[in-house]
């Protein structure tokens, strides 16, 4: 952690070229006299860094010292800094790592790149926290253990909490998946590659060395194996005949989508997919007479049960 702060210094100091003490602990998150340590530290190992006293002094670096990292153009510098989600890296603790990366990779660009940048940051920006945060907090601890194995190849011994059970699994973990800010561990469970919610592990002990699948690619397994549970799915096509007032609304819901939409006798119809048949009736549910289901005939009936039972509710 202390190379990685001597170098931000001389990275903010070359893009910056003058910042107080004061200004250079914000923005690494140490104390002044850390800073003041460090700046020691650099003049003793042949930095040519300085400090000025005073209301307009601070701490900036002599003639035209510079690091370098040569070989990058444009392009690579505007992919590298569309923003990524503070959650994962949050998750993964190397949220301070990607502020150190960004300095060294600022410190060779120009004053128009760094304004460029700049503004990809302030223009994008990549919200992993859903609305309920509570739903998908994650074990920093257990998935610093996940981590630990993966990169060392180590089996684990997991307690895995399921709907009705939990019991003990030995597995060798192949590597972690975050989709939707909900993280997954994919690991090997008696020859055969599962996939196990990492918010429910409730814990994780590391065991024996294990040989990874030379040929394992962890993008081309969690491809194919969505790709594969979607096909599993059931899919539902209710047909609704609706208030044309509605229409509009429907359109701009997220994660629905309207698959056909008609007209007979003066009446409109639209009609969405559902992955399960309470979908479909929550969603007609939540319009009341505005919207009145048509298709499939055992949602008609499972919705007027559940009408009945509301009515008898209140």
């Amino acid at each position: 952690m202390r190379a990685d702060i001597l170098i931000s210094i001389i990275m903010l100091l070359q893009i910056n070229k003058k910042l107080t003490a004061s200004e250079l602990s914000k923005r690494l998150e140490v104390s002044i006299r850390t800073i003041y340590r460090d700046i020691d530290t650099l003049s003793r190992i042949g930095v040519p860094i300085f400090t000025d006293k005073g209301i307009n002094g601070g701490i900036k670096l002599l003639g035209d010292y510079k690091t370098s990292l040569n070989g990058i153009s444009k392009k690579e510098l505007l992919s590298l800094f569309i923003p990524t989600s503070d959650k994962i890296l949050e998750d993964l603790g190397i949220e301070n790592l990607k502020y150190s990366a960004v300095l060294k990779i600022l410190g060779t660009s120009t004053t128009n790149e760094i304004q460029e940048l700049e503004n990809i940051q302030n223009y994008i920006y990549i919200d992993m926290y859903t609305w309920n945060e509570s739903n998908n907090i994650v074990n920093i601890n257990i998935l610093s253990i996940l981590q630990n194995a993966i990169w060392n190849s180590k089996s684990l011994k997991i307690l895995y909490r399921k709907v009705n059970e939990t019991k003990e699994v030995e597995l060798n973990p192949l590597g972690l998946v975050c989709k939707r800010s909900i993280w997954y561990l994919v690991a090997i469970n008696n020859e055969i590659i599962k996939t196990y919610k990492v918010k429910s592990i409730e814990s994780a002990l590391l065991m024996d060395s294990f040989i990874r699948p030379h040929d394992f690619n962890l993008k081309n397994y969690w491809r194919t194996s969505t790709t594969n549970y979607k096909k599993l799915i059931p899919k539902h096509t209710f047909t609704f005949k609706i208030n044309r007032n509605i229409l509009n609304n429907i359109k701009e819901r997220q994660f629905i989508t309207i698959i056909d939409t008609f007209i007979e006798e003066d009446e409109l119809y639209i009609k969405i997919k559902f992955d399960a048949i309470w979908q479909g009736i929550e969603f007609a549910f939540g319009y009341g007479k505005d919207i009145k289901i048509i298709e499939p005939i055992e949602a008609i009936s499972e919705i007027k049960k559940k009408a009945l039972e509301v009515i008898g509710l209140y």
